[in-house]
């Protein structure tokens, strides 16, 4: 995977876990990736690589802020950011993706604006996921198919 992204081309797969609800979900999802750019850009959904002690595993979460020369990540489903890593362990980016059957890609506006707010309220994301459950059931009473 990671030589094929090196190479240009992209990679697709069903990402694992519950760390990026509500805008993946692991059953039946897809996620597609590209090499990243020289400067990633807060907000963008990236693959990398953690490494805690002798363990190294695959994360995607979203980037919610850079110190130095170092990337935070965080999942949206996630209270607590990433620890920090070099943009060398990221592998790829987060060009497109299928959820609930639908294709997206992360350049249509609502989408910007949901990825504005994980961004902008990473630093006190409790309250914000708590926000969000109160929007989301608010959401489905008016909407909801009878």
């Amino acid at each position: 995977m990671e030589e094929k992204l090196r190479e240009g081309g992209s990679v697709s797969f069903s990402p694992k876990g519950v760390s990026m609800l509500p805008m993946l979900r692991a059953e039946g999802d897809t996620v597609t990736l590209e090499k990243p750019p020289a400067r990633i850009k807060k907000g963008t959904v990236a693959l990398f690589i953690s490494r805690e002690g002798d363990e190294e595993r695959f994360v995607l979460h979203r980037l919610v802020k850079t110190r130095g020369g170092e990337l935070v990540f965080c999942g949206d489903n996630r209270r607590e950011p990433d620890p920090p890593v070099k943009k060398e362990a990221v592998i790829g980016v987060v060009t497109a993706y299928e959820s609930r059957g639908k294709a997206h890609s992360p350049s249509e506006p609502w989408y910007r604006l949901y990825s504005f707010w994980m961004v902008a309220t990473s630093p006190f994301r409790s309250l914000s996921m708590k926000a969000q459950r109160v929007i989301y059931n608010v959401w489905k009473k008016l909407f909801r198919k009878k």
